[in-house]
């Protein structure tokens, strides 16, 4: 598949404040890693980075899970074969694995130095953001792996074979962590340059925001195991408690995107050259998002997708060899691509709305939650530049208007249908983890959601998981191993029901 790819080094190789910066030929935020060369560098230009390599692989490295959410469908141009996730079929060589896994780990290494240095001397600011995208970036590797190096994770030449760690264990972590950093970004001593925090420049309640709302990101994806309710609970208290709130606006990523090599935004690289002519051939629209679209009112369609010569929406089936290719098929529209300098969302402020929602739906925050679902629709249509969402969430139907809807179980579909139409092209892996969460429940799909037409295994099935890479069973075989035979269509992430 076409796949924007970094080859980067093993978690256990990278060493904590090995950063080089090559002056003459690089931008401003164009870093590398160099474990056997270890120099200093300035936070500011490390920060800057590593943001920027957070915010690339967001939809486009993790297409696959556009393709398994029926965001997005091959082209029946290209040929499906058992290694496409059209197949549903993975190995350890699968290429989602090895480059969620080494280039996480590998960005992970830029915010470990960062945390170092600046707590080296009492810079509150960069130590808060160190240990937010940490938490950003651990969380997207458990939801995938489940069990991963984490306590001897980013230790360099004293842990080149680094232990995995619980991944329940590592959450309950994560959700400390993001409790200090607020405190941190809290504190009237918290100060950081603008420039290169080419997310919220500097703007410590915007960062604080981010921390909570990505804290309750990891308490609401654990609501459907056994026992786990008063945990939660306890811990959104103490978000609520610190008072920074959650996300009203985007978190998005801008270093200066602009129209040349290496430099554009990165979806919008992925689908259009420098010279501006759209070249994204392999993946087109997905039939189903299209017609679940049009048959509930919803103009969004339109702006992720773009017509046909003839003026109609045209999408694709995967695991289909057939499709329709070139203008036969939609491409992607204006709502997503909008020019090459557009911001990259890493989180955006519709999903944090649909979490406010759910939350407050099943009794763990106060408030409405139907305030918090139409913002979070109409915080969709605002980003897809789609009008008032006003008409369609006053639809009487139970999965656009929340008021409509009158059990549990239709509210709480209601919210995620919506959340699932609203992180379309935006992150798609916050998609697949509400699947694998609330699958048993026929949620946030219908029956009718179809799978692929051509499985390379016996039964139709998407993964339940992704499986570990090649890279650490050759250089860190004894934990990996440890963690026994993993089957990507039967083994669990820890907070799957």
């Amino acid at each position: 598949m076409k796949k924007n790819r970094k080859i980067t080094r093993l978690a256990g190789l990278i060493l904590v404040g090995a950063v080089v910066l090559s002056a003459c030929s690089k931008s401003y935020y164009d870093i590398n890693t160099d474990p056997n060369n270890p120099t200093n560098a300035s936070i500011d230009l490390v920060m800057g980075s590593a943001l920027k390599t957070t915010a690339a692989p967001q939809v486009t490295t993790y297409a696959v899970f556009s393709e398994w959410m029926n965001y997005w469908a091959p082209s029946g141009s290209y040929a499906i074969n058992s290694s496409d996730g059209s197949s549903y079929k993975q190995t350890t060589d699968f290429a989602d694995n090895n480059g969620l896994w080494t280039n996480v780990y590998d960005n992970l290494g830029d915010y470990e130095y960062i945390e170092k240095t600046a707590t080296a001397s009492n810079q509150y600011f960069y130590i808060a953001v160190a240990k937010t995208m940490k938490a950003f970036h651990f969380h997207q590797l458990v939801d995938n792996f489940n069990n991963v190096p984490y306590s001897e994770a980013l230790k360099g030449t004293t842990a080149l074979k680094p232990k995995y760690d619980n991944g329940k264990d590592i959450y309950e972590d994560l959700s400390t962590q993001l409790g200090i950093a607020v405190a941190f970004f809290q504190r009237p001593d918290a100060t950081g340059s603008a420039s290169p925090d080419i997310m919220f420049g500097a703007n410590n309640a915007n960062w604080a925001k981010f921390a909570n709302t990505l804290r309750l990101r990891l308490l609401i994806r654990q609501t459907e195991m056994p026992g786990r309710s008063a945990y939660i609970q306890t811990e959104i208290n103490k978000i609520v408690a610190n008072g920074a709130g959650f996300l009203t606006v985007d978190a998005a990523v801008n270093p200066g995107y602009t129209a040349s090599a290496g430099k554009q935004n990165p979806f919008y690289g992925f689908s259009y050259s420098i010279a501006g002519t759209y070249t994204q051939d392999f993946w087109r629209a997905n039939k189903f998002i299209i017609a679940f679209s049009q048959a509930h009112n919803d103009p969004r369609y339109t702006r992720w997708y773009a017509p046909i010569t003839d003026g109609s929406y045209v999408g694709n089936v995967v695991g289909s060899t057939s499709n329709p290719t070139g203008s036969l098929s939609s491409k992607f529209g204006p709502g997503v691509l909008k020019s090459v300098s557009q911001p990259a969302v890493i989180f955006s402020a519709a999903e944090s709305y649909f979490l406010q929602s759910e939350a407050i739906l099943r009794g763990f925050l106060a408030g409405s939650a139907l305030t918090m679902f139409n913002n979070g629709v109409q915080a969709s249509f605002t980003y897809l530049g789609a009008g008032n969402a006003a008409a369609y969430t006053s639809q009487p139907d139970k999965e656009t208007n929340y008021a409509a809807a009158t059990t549990f179980n239709e509210k709480l579909n209601a919210i995620m249908r919506q959340k699932y139409l609203a992180l379309q092209d935006i992150t798609p892996l916050e998609a697949y983890n509400d699947y694998r969460r609330l699958f048993y429940l026929g949620l946030p799909f219908t029956a009718s959601q179809p799978l692929s037409v051509n499985p390379q295994r016996d039964g139709d099935a998407i993964p339940t998981r992704i499986l570990y890479p090649t890279i650490e069973y050759q250089t860190n075989l004894e934990n990996v191993a440890a963690q026994g035979t993993i089957n990507h269509h039967g083994s669990k992430v820890f907070w799957m029901p």
